[in-house]
């Protein structure tokens, strides 16, 4: 296993009753035993060892390679110091920058508060929200729901949700302390596992998220509030940190850059060369000089007037993207969508209420790639537009955002565009800056070639496929340094963190992204 591949790995340890993932910078044996004293409070001066799921010791210069053939070990701590019926309680101080696992079999993450907390405490909060239910006349049909299929729709989480508000409301009043609304997100997520989110900090901010007041709960309680005429600003308003295609970042690339003269040189050797190698040798060598160009807001309209490559060579979109992430993010959606994703996400917009738009989508991501009864566009594109519709565009009353449908915002990702008509009208009608697919072909399921609009400007894929031209289409945006179109920001941010893990902890997502993520890798 690569080791690039490793470092990215989370580990699942187990002691005593409690379980929790871990993650290390680099795969090492005595860095992972640090941290599991640290993390589960275990003396420095205690000797302990780790222990694979037969519970065989594993000597440190077996680790690797045991990482490597069962990457999903859940490593057991031994304490030889401590007597193997010990009931000791373990340690109650959690780290606050860590995912902390409830005793539960589903190992569901959870976040200390500043105070400590202990696993009593995670059984009270699940005790807590199964009690409520437990009177609730739709408790019943939730828990059913739950044992049948493993989670539940979107409905049942609102009926869910509504239930926790009012017992919350009910016992401490309409504006109830932060730390109550973290006790009812958490026994939430500990009494169904399956709604935990593993990519986010703690794992139930999307039902709750006490550093920007958001999530379900949340948003519930703000309804209630206002329907009560309780002023909106007596609620704590958080900030949360921003990060997407129009950040600035390090890049992975280790090409050598040009500077100066020689880098101005280049870019006009760039505008009369026709050898495909040089040109891209060219361009990965001004990559520098041409991110700092995208950044500079004066400047950045004229990257196609400078580099006019990208209007005439396939190829150079993925090359700029893999200098800024490395070839493994690069590859993280081809590799992902067919394998595990693409039947999942037909699978949740199954659960939603169908429309005809809807229906004929799903048949046609339900479709072989050679059937010839295919309705829209192909297996790949249907599926991948399908998330429109399970986190569709933002609803209207926020600022400087028109409301459209989803059926409007699909022509906001792709479109189609007869094989035998002109590029003219099309160029000619661009009025967004956002970039999106222009598909040309004989029909939506019979696609030639596939272009990125830009600006106005028509940009050729290198993709043979849809799910190859709609990769091409999120690189775009880190590429030029565009900022995701306002219709489609949640659906682009679920791409970004969930699929390519791109600032993954530290970019904004709203309930609906973590709830969707919760359900598809649970």
């Amino acid at each position: 296993m690569p080791k690039q591949m490793i470092n990215r790995m989370l580990f699942k340890v187990q002691y005593q009753a409690r379980k929790r993932y871990m993650k290390l910078p680099v795969l090492e044996y005595d860095a992972l035993i640090r941290e599991v004293k640290e993390k589960f409070g275990i003396s420095p001066d205690h000797t302990i060892y780790l222990a694979d799921e037969t519970g065989t010791e594993v000597d440190e210069d077996v680790f690797a390679d045991i990482m490597e053939q069962k990457p999903n070990t859940l490593w057991t701590i031994v304490d030889s110091m401590a007597t193997e019926d010990s009931t000791a309680p373990p340690p109650s101080q959690f780290s606050n920058e860590m995912k902390t696992v409830s005793p539960t079999d589903s190992c569901v993450s959870v976040l200390s508060t500043k105070r400590p907390r202990t696993d009593d405490q995670f059984t009270e909060a699940k005790e807590l929200v199964k009690d409520v239910l437990g009177k609730k006349s739709a408790g019943e049909k939730i828990f059913q729901e739950y044992r049948a299929t493993g989670k539940i729709t979107d409905s049942t989480r609102r009926i869910l949700v509504n239930a926790v508000v009012g017992d919350m409301i009910e016992k401490h009043g309409n504006i109830p302390p932060k730390e109550i609304r973290i006790k009812y997100a958490v026994g939430i997520v500990t009494l169904f596992p399956s709604l935990e989110d593993p990519y986010s900090k703690r794992g139930y901010e999307h039902f709750y998220d006490p550093d920007s007041n958001s999530g379900y709960i949340a948003w519930r309680l703000k309804t209630v509030q206002r329907n009560s005429q309780v002023s909106r600003t007596s609620i704590p308003q958080g900030i949360s940190e921003s990060r997407g295609p129009i950040t600035k970042r390090a890049f992975l690339t280790t090409e050598i850059q040009l500077e100066g003269d020689s880098c101005q040189e280049a870019i006009s050797f760039l505008k009369h060369c026709s050898d495909l190698e040089q040109v891209a040798a060219k361009m990965k060598s001004t990559f520098q000089y041409r991110q700092e160009l995208i950044r500079n807001p004066e400047k950045s309209s004229s990257v196609f007037n400078i580099f006019p490559r990208f209007l005439d060579t396939k190829g150079l979109v993925l090359q700029d993207f893999e200098l800024l992430f490395g070839v493994e993010t690069s590859a993280k959606l081809l590799e992902k969508w067919g394998s595990s994703l693409k039947h999942k996400v037909i699978g949740e917009a199954k659960n939603l209420t169908q429309s005809f738009h809807l229906s004929r989508l799903i048949e046609s991501a339900e479709q072989c790639e050679s059937s010839q009864e295919v309705t829209e566009w192909d297996s790949d594109m249907s599926s991948l537009l399908l998330l429109l519709y399970l986190l569709p565009p933002p609803s209207s009353g926020k600022k400087n955002i028109v409301k459209i449908s989803v059926q409007e915002a699909l022509n906001h990702i792709v479109r189609f565009h007869k094989s035998c008509c002109s590029f003219d009208d099309v160029l000619r009608a661009g009025q967004t800056t956002q970039p999106y697919i222009l598909a040309v072909g004989t029909l939506k399921n019979c696609i030639h070639d596939y272009y990125i609009i830009v600006d106005g400007q028509l940009i050729p894929c290198k993709a043979m496929s849809s799910l190859a031209a709609f990769d091409e289409l999120f690189k775009a945006h880190y590429v030029f340094g565009i900022s995701y179109d306002a219709a489609l920001h949640s659906m682009y941010t679920f791409l970004q963190t969930t699929v390519y893990n791109i600032d993954v902890g530290v970019t904004h997502e709203s309930p609906r992204v973590r709830d969707l993520r919760a359900k598809i890798l649970n």
